[in-house]
């Protein structure tokens, strides 16, 4: 297993990889999420499709109608699949896989209560949590589709959030982030520096790392809110468009843009270690495991890069 990871690490940092394209929307992706057996994407044509991952077929095997406008964000977690749209809804879906065959999904638990497109979403056993346009974040009981709390504070779109056991933090296109306490929905910090809007972020105890449609990506002390470092075109080999969507565990950051790369960076260092230039509109969106990268685009298609096949 040592042997394994020691190659698909080493594959990562000379930039060899495979590439399979997934054709099947008619519009732009927005959102993509998968696991060991499947891709799901997101679209302004308001379906969601679910992509067989271990086959070779490059069509979707099952196509979720349900939304009446784009699917703008998306989790995926065993065989519930949670959607949010600019229909101003969230939809709980529950997959259902038996043998080769997806055999059924249905939508069991539809969430009202945003007033304009739900942009992010991020879930847990219990809840969900999502920020919309209307410049608020929700927090949702799983179950029952009921709205446990409504945070304010942002004077423009919630465009990016995530949470842990006891913050959330949420970018928006007011130009800044904000860490809530979770538990009680007040804003603990207010985080000021980027040029324009905070489209996506990531954070652990101790950073949170952020990407902006200035094109810059910013890592901030979680404690402190001080911005400790920038990564930008002139100095770091960065992005030269709106940075839509990021990533990032205990050793690499991968961030995509409107350039059309995705780009993958040091965690440790800040250097950039690899361009991705596959496809031939802005990359809008990505998730990524030690093994491979699945991104979605303006181009109509979701691109899976495996690293172990080399």
């Amino acid at each position: 297993m040592f042997a394994e990871r020691f190659r698909v690490r080493r594959n990562w940092l000379l930039g060899r990889y495979t590439v399979r394209t997934f054709e099947g929307h008619s519009q732009g992706i927005s959102c993509v999420q998968f696991d060991e057996q499947r891709i799901v994407s997101g679209s302004s044509d308001k379906t969601i499709k679910v992509w067989d991952i271990r086959t070779n077929k490059p069509w979707s095997a099952l196509t979720l109608a349900g939304h009446s406008a784009t699917v703008r964000c998306l989790h995926l977690s065993g065989d519930r699949l949670v959607s949010g749209s600019a229909d101003r809804t969230i939809k709980v879906w529950d997959l259902k896989n038996t043998g080769k065959d997806w055999s059924s999904a249905a939508c069991r638990v539809t969430m009202i209560g945003h007033m304009h497109t739900v942009r992010c979403l991020q879930v847990d056993d219990n809840k969900v949590v999502s920020g919309s346009y209307d410049k608020t974040l929700k927090v949702w009981d799983l179950s029952s589709g009921q709205c446990c709390l409504t945070l304010r504070g942002h004077e423009e779109a919630v465009l990016c959030v995530q949470f842990n056991a006891r913050r959330i933090v949420s970018g928006s296109a007011d130009r800044t982030i904000k860490v809530w306490d979770l538990s009680e929905g007040f804003c603990i910090n207010t985080l000021c520096g980027h040029h324009d809007a905070v489209t996506c972020l990531h954070f652990d105890d101790n950073r949170i790392i952020s990407g902006s449609v200035d094109s810059d990506l910013k890592f901030w002390d979680i404690i402190t809110g001080q911005c400790v470092e920038t990564l930008d075109w002139i100095r770091s080999e960065g992005h030269t468009g709106v940075i839509r969507h990021l990533q990032a565990d205990k050793w690499r950051i991968i961030s995509a843009a409107d350039d059309k790369t995705l780009k993958v960076w040091s965690v440790e260092t800040g250097q950039r270690l690899l361009t991705l230039r596959c496809h031939t509109d802005g990359v809008t969106c990505l998730q990524f495991s030690d093994w491979m990268i699945v991104s979605g685009s303006y181009d109509k298609t979701v691109k899976l890069y495996d690293f172990s096949a080399c």
